[in-house]
Formats: structure tokens, sequence, C-alpha cells
């Protein structure tokens, strides 16, 4: 399962590479405000990486916290 993550996210970063290539192609965003908004939307799109990226949605919480036997 893990080499089927990996091909997964080697296909989304290619992916994403490559709309980033044919974003840059438009015209529109050429503009001082279109190049801001590009970079407004990396910079959304690598922090929310960065904050939300350790969740797991595949995993159900746990009801009861395991207690530590070597805690007293």
């Amino acid at each position: 399962m893990n080499i089927f993550y990996s091909i997964l996210y080697m296909a989304a970063v290619i992916g994403l590479l490559l709309v980033s290539v044919l974003l840059s192609e438009i015209l529109a965003l050429r503009s001082p405000s279109g190049v801001l908004l590009l970079f407004g939307i990396g910079l959304f799109t690598s922090l929310g990486f960065l904050l939300f990226g350790h969740i797991r949605f595949d995993e159900q919480p746990s009801e009861k916290p395991d207690e530590n036997p070597l805690r007293s």
C-alpha cells in the first residue's frame, strides 16, 4: 500500500506543477494582480499542508486514551 501512496503522491505533485505551468500561460494572470493571486493561492495551499498535513482521516479516534502503566 505504501507504493500506491508514493505513486499517488508523485502524480499529485507532477499534476500541480503542470497546472501551475498551464496557469502561467494565461495572459490575465501575468499582471501584478494575477501574480499576487497565484502567490496567495500557493501560500494558502502550502500553509494548509504545513498546518493540517499531520491529520489522518482514515484513523478512527480512540474512545478512551491508553493509560501508561508506569505512571501512578
